[in-house]
C-alpha cells in the first residue's frame, strides 16, 4: 500500500504536465488555447492520468536476452522496464547499456542491439535511411541553468537562440558576451561559455532543433560527463550557461531560468516534486527505436517489451523514474503505430 500511495502522489504531481504537452513541432514557446482549456478541465486524480491506460496483457511467455541501449536519460527507466518484465517473465532478461543517442542508429544497423533508446526525435532522413521506427514512451523536462550571480532572471526565445547560435557564423552570429544578451554590470563584457554534453546526446540535439531548427550549426560547448558536471561548471563560472534534465538534476544546480513565452508571459522553471506549468515548453519525448517494417512479424521478446512499455505498468515506471508518463491518447497512438488496435 505504501508504494501505491507514493505513486499516487507522484502521479497527482505530474497530472497537469502529462495532460498538457502538445506535439513537439509546435512553434517554440507557443501556447495552444484549447490545450490550456483541456488542462483546466481535468480533475487532479490519479485515475485520470494512469487509470485509463491499457493494462499489460502478455501475448505469450518469453525467455532469452534482449539488448536495450542508448540515452542516459532513459537508463533508470529501462532498468525499471527490465524488472517489470522479468516479474511476469522470469526467463526473460534485458541487458541495459548507456551511451549517447547519436550512437543508437549505427549500433542498431550493425546488429549490436535490438532496442535503442533516444531522447530526441529522429529526423525523416534518419527514419528513412535507418529503416527504423521510433515509438514515443515517456517525457522529460529540460531547464536552462546559469551561474547564481548572473543578473539574468528569465530567458526569452531570442536570447536562447543567441546563446546556441555560432558566434563566429558569417550570417546570424550568436552572442559573444553576456552584454550582447542585454546583461549589464561586471558580467557584460564576460564571454558566454556554454557547458553541455557532446553534440551526439539527445538533450543537445533536442535544444538545437527546438531553438535553431533541424540541421542548424550551433555554438561549440565545453563537453561535460553529465548533468552534475554541467551544473558544477556553471556554478564555478560566472559566465557559464548550461542545461539539465530535471529528472536527473543534481542537488546543486545553479539558477534555472524561467522562460518567456512569445505572448510575453513568464513561465517558472519547474521543480521536481511540484506541479509544472502546462505551458512550459522544454518537454521532450523519449523514444524506443527498432528496425522493423510494419506488417512483418516482430520478435517475441521485442513485442512483449513494447507491450509492457505501452501499458499502465510501463507508464507507472516512467513516474517512478522521475519522468512524465504519456497521456492515454499518446499511448494508443504509439500502439497504433505498431499495428495494435486500441488497448489490445
Amino acid at each position: 500500500m505504501g508504494v501505491r500511495t507514493d505513486l499516487s502522489r507522484c502521479c497527482a504531481t505530474f497530472l497537469l504536465v502529462a495532460t498538457a504537452i502538445a506535439a513537439m513541432v509546435a512553434p517554440l514557446y507557443a501556447v495552444d488555447p484549447q490545450l490550456a482549456s483541456d488542462v483546466a478541465a481535468v480533475p487532479a486524480q490519479e485515475d485520470n492520468l494512469l487509470g485509463g491506460l491499457p493494462p499489460y496483457l502478455p501475448k505469450a511467455p518469453i525467455s532469452g536476452k534482449l539488448v536495450v541501449a542508448g540515452s542516459s536519460a532513459m537508463n533508470q527507466l529501462a532498468h525499471l522496464w527490465a524488472d517489470g518484465l522479468k516479474h511476469v517473465h522470469p526467463e526473460a532478461k534485458l541487458d541495459v547499456a548507456m551511451f549517447e543517442s547519436g550512437q543508437v542508429l549505427p549500433k542498431l544497423s550493425a546488429g549490436e542491439m535490438e532496442i535503442g533508446l533516444m531522447s530526441r526525435p529522429l529526423t525523416e532522413k534518419e527514419l528513412k535511411e535507418g529503416g527504423v521506427i521510433a515509438i514515443a514512451t515517456a517525457k522529460d523536462v529540460l531547464g536552462v541553468v546559469v551561474n547564481q550571480d548572473n543578473p539574468l532572471e528569465q530567458l526569452t526565445m531570442e536570447q536562447g537562440v543567441k546563446i546556441l547560435q555560432n558566434p563566429d557564423a558569417k550570417e546570424n552570429p550568436g552572442a559573444k558576451t553576456w552584454g550582447d544578451l542585454g546583461v549589464t554590470g561586471p558580467l557584460a563584457k564576460a564571454p558566454i561559455t556554454l557547458y553541455g554534453r557532446s553534440t551526439g546526446t539527445g538533450a543537445w540535439g533536442y535544444l538545437v532543433n527546438r531553438f535553431l531548427g533541424e540541421g542548424a550549426t550551433s555554438r561549440a560547448g565545453k563537453d561535460c560527463n553529465g548533468y552534475a558536471q554541467i551544473c558544477e561548471s556553471v556554478t564555478k563560472d560566472p559566465g557559464g550557461v548550461g542545461y539539465l534534465s530535471l529528472s536527473l538534476a543534481p542537488a546543486t544546480q545553479g539558477k534555472v531560468l524561467p522562460l518567456v513565452l512569445n505572448t510575453g508571459e513568464v513561465v517558472p522553471a519547474p521543480k521536481m516534486g511540484e506541479a509544472v506549468d502546462p505551458r512550459y515548453p522544454l518537454v521532450r519525448q523519449l523514444y524506443v527505436v527498432l528496425k522493423w517494417e510494419q506488417g512483418k512479424p516482430m520478435p517475441a521478446m521485442t513485442e512483449e517489451l513494447l507491450r509492457y512499455v505501452l501499458s499502465r505498468s510501463g507508464q507507472e515506471d516512467a513516474v517512478k523514474a522521475g519522468l512524465l508518463p504519456l497521456r492515454r491518447d499518446e499511448v494508443l497512438a504509439s500502439r497504433d503505430a505498431l499495428g495494435w488496435t486500441g488497448a489490445h
